[in-house]
């Protein structure tokens, strides 16, 4: 059944990208595995648009999670990014979220995929062209532990 959790984050992610493309925007998604099986919920604006629908998104998911036949859990959602340097000063702040990333200069718009086992986070990510409806290249891949913040470690709550 390893088989499947693959499946679907490979399936997730085309479609992310096809989504795109195809309308310049994104429904924001929560979606989780649970019995074998796949579940997707439509993520409402509210709860994306201030700090605490952002915090009660994130612990719901973790709640979710908890649940010992989930297997798999995450979101997909447009938001900004910004590559900094962690020795530069700026990011601590953006860190402990002092400044949104979306005030700063070099923010570009993205797409991401958070997609949460068990085993780890995995996070992929575009730049997008939203006037254009165009993914560009990968802004960031790898482990979403490593970036922290309320949408990671969503299985963590299990672990303890």
């Amino acid at each position: 059944m390893e088989n499947l959790v693959e499946y679907f984050k490979d399936t997730l992610h085309k479609g992310m990208i096809n989504n795109f493309e195809k309308d310049g925007y994104l429904v924001p998604v929560l979606f989780f595995i649970k019995d074998d099986q796949p579940v997707l919920v439509k993520i409402e604006n509210e709860m994306l648009s201030t700090p605490e629908g952002k915090h009660d998104l994130s612990n719901m998911i973790r709640t979710i999670c908890v649940t010992p036949n989930v297997r798999a859990a995450g979101i997909i959602i447009e938001a900004y990014g910004a590559k900094m340097d962690k020795d530069d000063g700026l990011s601590n702040f953006v860190v402990d979220g002092t400044i949104k990333v979306s005030e700063l200069s070099n923010k570009e718009d993205i797409i991401i995929l958070i997609f949460s086992t068990p085993e780890g986070d995995d996070m992929i990510s575009y730049a997008v062209d939203v006037k254009n409806k165009k993914v560009g290249k990968r802004f960031s891949e790898g482990d979403a532990n490593s970036t922290g913040g309320i949408f990671s470690n969503f299985f963590k709550w299990r672990q303890n």
